[in-house]
């Protein structure tokens, strides 16, 4: 059954892992996709797996953390489509690292390059994303639209991800 039929939805992190897997069922269920991601090769595949299930797939090639690319993005999406009508932001990374660790008398930390890279795209693109597929279903007029932020258990805590765990606690707030 066709349950999102001619929806038009937004999927960060779209070029493999979740964010491919919920791309491919969404278009199984009618849904046009706007795949976005940092690597052409994974959208591509992206693109390649949503036809095959049956829809249309545009891609995009950006970063969620730098706001010129995500007002670009959504601004493509809505002249590409017509309209957006949902946003999964699932977009994520990794930079593990203790905040600090002391060993044999030495003390290392954690780099704000990567305490800030991780809150740059998990948090950041969160809310980047967010407020630019919000806008456009309001002057579009979107009659019904949903914005699904993708977070993580670890924000209660896990070993070497302080950053990561700041991130999915700030998504789920």
């Amino acid at each position: 059954r066709k349950q999102l039929n001619n929806r038009r939805v937004a999927i960060t992190g779209a070029g493999r892992g979740l964010g491919r897997g919920m791309a491919v069922e969404i278009a199984r269920k009618g849904a046009k996709i706007a795949a976005i991601d940092m690597n052409a090769d994974d959208l591509a595949e992206t693109a390649r797996l949503v036809k095959e299930a049956g829809s249309e797939c545009q891609t995009f090639v950006a970063n969620v953390a730098k706001e010129e690319d995500v007002v670009k993005t959504f601004e493509a999406i809505v002249a590409g489509f017509g309209a957006i009508h949902g946003l999964i932001n699932n977009a994520g990374i990794t930079r593990d690292g203790l905040l600090v660790k002391a060993k044999d008398g030495e003390v290392s930390t954690m780099s704000l390059a990567q305490w800030q890279a991780v809150i740059d795209v998990n948090l950041t693109g969160v809310f980047l994303c967010g407020r630019e597929a919000a806008k456009h279903m309001i002057t579009g007029k979107v009659d019904e639209g949903c914005i699904i932020n993708i977070s993580s258990v670890a924000r209660y805590g896990s070993f070497g991800q302080s950053n990561y765990s700041a991130a999915t606690a700030g998504v789920a707030v």
